[in-house]
C-alpha cells in the first residue's frame, strides 16, 4: 500500500470501518511511514475529542415544517410535469365478475407471497445487523488502535491510583475502579477519557512487558455479574465482563491467557 491509498483509508481506519485485510495492510504501511502515521493520528484525535466536546443542537420545529413543505412542493411539481395518462377505453373496462370482488380473490395468494417475501427480507436484514457486543468490540478496538498512534495516548500518566482516580473526578458521572498490579506484572501506566457507544468512559492503561492494555470502564445496566467473554478481532484479543456494577472491556495484542490474568486480578481486587 502506498501513501495515496493510505490517505483514502485513514478515516475508515480510525473509525474501525475497514475490512480485516485492509486494516492489516494499512497497519503494515503505518509502521514505516511517519507522514501517514501523523495523518492518522490527527484524524484519531478529532474522532476521539469530537463526541466528548462537541455541542449538540436540536433542530427547531419550524425547520422541520419548512423541509416538509419544500418536499411536498417538489413532489407536486413532479406530479404536475408528468404527461397525462390516456383514458382507459371502455373496451378494457373490468368485467362485472371482477367488480363483484372475484378478482380480488385471485390476488390474495400473490399478496400473501409478497408480504412473506417482504417479511423474510426484513428478518434477513435484521440478522445481518451486528449485535451490541460486536459493535462495542469494534469501537473499543478502534479506540485502542487510535490511541497507539496519537502523540499522547494517555491523559494522566501515573502508576499511583491516588493520582489517576481523582483525575477522573468531574470528568465522568461515575468513579472508575483504579488499582496498580505491578507486583503481578501489570503495572498501571495511567488513564484517559474516551467514548464508547456515544457515552464518555474511563480508559485505564496498563502495561505487560512491551504491550499496552486498554481497559474501558463504565457503569453496567445491572449489578449482576457477567462472566468473561473472549473475542479475537484483527490480530487483537478482547475480553469483556461486568462486576460490581461496572462494565469492563480489555483490549490488547497480548495473548488471551495473559489478558485473562489481568481480568482475574481486577475482579479479585473489586471483590475485596
Amino acid at each position: 500500500m502506498d501513501c495515496r491509498q493510505a490517505a483514502t483509508r485513514c478515516a475508515g481506519y480510525v473509525d474501525g470501518e475497514l475490512s480485516a485485510a485492509q486494516w492489516l495492510r494499512l497497519s503494515a504501511h503505518l509502521t514505516h511511514c511517519a507522514a501517514c502515521r501523523r495523518e492518522c493520528s490527527a484524524q484519531a484525535v478529532v474522532h476521539r475529542e469530537l463526541p466528548l466536546r462537541a455541542t449538540r443542537y436540536a433542530a427547531a420545529p419550524a425547520l422541520r415544517e419548512r423541509i416538509e413543505a419544500a418536499l411536498k412542493a417538489q413532489a407536486d411539481a413532479d406530479l404536475a410535469s408528468r404527461p397525462a395518462r390516456p383514458a382507459t377505453p371502455r373496451a378494457y373496462e373490468r368485467p362485472a365478475w371482477w367488480q363483484r370482488g372475484h378478482g380480488r380473490g385471485f390476488l390474495a395468494p400473490a399478496a400473501g407471497f409478497a408480504f412473506a417475501a417482504l417479511l423474510t427480507s426484513n428478518v434477513v436484514l435484521l440478522a445481518m445487523q451486528p449485535s451490541k457486543d460486536e459493535r462495542i468490540a469494534n469501537e473499543v478496538l478502534a479506540s485502542h488502535v487510535r490511541a497507539l498512534f496519537t502523540e499522547r495516548p494517555i491523559d494522566v500518566e501515573s502508576s499511583d491510583r491516588h493520582t489517576v482516580k481523582p483525575w477522573y473526578a468531574g470528568k465522568l458521572g461515575f468513579s472508575p475502579p483504579v488499582a496498580d498490579y505491578a507486583a503481578d506484572g501489570f503495572p498501571l501506566v495511567g488513564g484517559r477519557l474516551d467514548s464508547v457507544d456515544g457515552d464518555p468512559v474511563a480508559a485505564l492503561v496498563y502495561r505487560h512487558d512491551k504491550h499496552l492494555i486498554d481497559v474501558f470502564v463504565w457503569p453496567a445496566e445491572s449489578v449482576a455479574s457477567k462472566q468473561p467473554a473472549r473475542l479475537a478481532l484483527r490480530g487483537h484479543n478482547l475480553l469483556h465482563w461486568s462486576f460490581g456494577g461496572m462494565n469492563f472491556w480489555a483490549v490488547s495484542d497480548l495473548d488471551a491467557s495473559e489478558l485473562a490474568a489481568l481480568q482475574r486480578l481486577m475482579s479479585r481486587a473489586r471483590a475485596m
